[in-house]
């Protein structure tokens, strides 16, 4: 809160960085998921002065939030540790994926061409398209 010289308290408008990344997502929400992230990256960076790794981390945080709306499966982040990720479906059950399972995946998915690179300067991050 600032004070102004007629003594009026005026509020700044804040945002935190995950609702001004997903603000700028839901207006790119038509794209798809590279071009939206590659787009909220820029932002972030460009008109909000974050480093590419923070942006980079924000972006694809906020587009997970947003993706999920109205999933009843979630990733159980309490189960997770570095190698293990629990995915609890329908009815709180457990799905398991370790770090080689999410690797097969991904190997898959570069096979199959669905792995793209959002930056392709800098190869990363890299998103799964379905």
């Amino acid at each position: 809160m600032k004070s102004t010289a007629n003594n009026v308290t005026t509020l700044a408008p804040h945002k935190d960085a995950h609702n001004i990344a997903a603000g700028r997502l839901l207006r790119d929400r038509w794209e798809n998921r590279v071009n939206a992230l590659a787009n909220c990256i820029e932002h972030l960076i460009v008109d909000h002065d974050m480093t590419e790794a923070n942006a980079e981390l924000v972006a694809i945080q906020a587009y997970a939030d947003l993706e999920s709306t109205n999933q009843v499966a979630r990733i159980d982040i309490d189960a997770c540790t570095p190698h293990v990720v629990v995915l609890r479906t329908e009815g709180g059950r457990p799905v398991v994926f370790t770090v080689t399972d999410l690797m097969h995946v991904l190997t898959q998915a570069r096979q199959e061409e669905r792995a793209v690179v959002v930056d392709r300067e800098r190869r990363r991050p890299v998103v799964l398209e379905y």
